[in-house]
């Protein structure tokens, strides 16, 4: 009966395991850049060239990620090389909200938008990124996480000041969709006229202190339920009365 629990108990991990759903890219380090016939890195990347996925909000030229110096005239997606708005390894990606069809102002105008949906770590407590500006939003599931400048006091006098321009780390609490898979999106709130590039990198869940996986843990405690048995039956686990069961230690 205890074994068919802990083979139930390994088949348990296994499933749980099964259904989770990692996120891709969170650093847009694994773009791929294609060398086009002229020797030169080609100037406009697919989604899953430029940035593996992620989805991106609608708009008649938004179909493609351009590769610097083509940023577009409208609403805009960029992957950046450093030392252009990289802030973390090679690459970080850029975003321009704009009218919804290429030049022509007189269309709807487009927040800026990516996204995709990925399972956090059941100990997952908060989220950080690297931004170029404050006028961003990020949400999980459509809720809107609260976002704070790391290195920036709120009880400074010129916090409102610093806070218009400050450029950097921002983190926020996620604890409350822990373990949970949800859908992660990060919005340029910048208007008209011209707003200028929104440049994020290095997204991050982190938890509070760094613990095994959860694979891992359920692992090793059906090992150990096995080993404490074994040590109490051997005879029931095929092991000969008076054989040593140092093996299995």
């Amino acid at each position: 009966m205890r074994t068919t629990v802990c083979i139930a108990a390994i088949l348990g991990c296994v499933a749980t395991s099964a259904t989770a759903q990692a996120f891709q890219d969170l650093d847009f380090d694994s773009a791929s850049v294609p060398i086009g016939s002229d020797g030169y890195p080609v100037p406009y990347l697919t989604w899953a060239q430029g940035a593996p996925g992620w989805g991106h909000s609608a708009g008649d030229s938004t179909d493609y990620i351009g590769f610097l110096p083509n940023l577009g005239y409208s609403q805009t997606y960029v992957l950046l090389q450093s030392p252009y708005g990289a802030a973390s390894g090679p690459y970080g990606l850029g975003m321009r909200s704009g009218n919804y069809i290429e030049g022509d102002p007189g269309s709807a105008f487009v927040q800026a938008f990516i996204s995709q949906t990925g399972t956090l770590a059941p100990n997952a407590v908060s989220v950080s990124l690297l931004a170029s500006n404050m006028r961003f939003e990020l949400t999980l599931n459509g809720t809107h996480i609260d976002m704070k400048p790391v290195g920036l006091d709120p009880g400074s006098p010129t916090y409102q000041d610093d806070l218009l321009d400050y450029s950097g780390e921002w983190t926020g609490d996620v604890s409350g969709f822990a373990g949970q898979t949800v859908e992660l999106k990060i919005m340029d709130m910048q208007w008209p006229p011209n707003p200028p590039l929104f440049i994020v990198d290095q997204i991050q869940f982190l938890p509070s202190v760094p613990e095994p996986s959860s694979a891992t843990l359920c692992a090793l405690g059906v090992l150990g339920a096995l080993l404490a048995r074994r040590r109490r039956h051997p005879g029931r686990l095929g092991i000969a009365s008076g054989e040593s069961t140092d093996a299995f230690i």
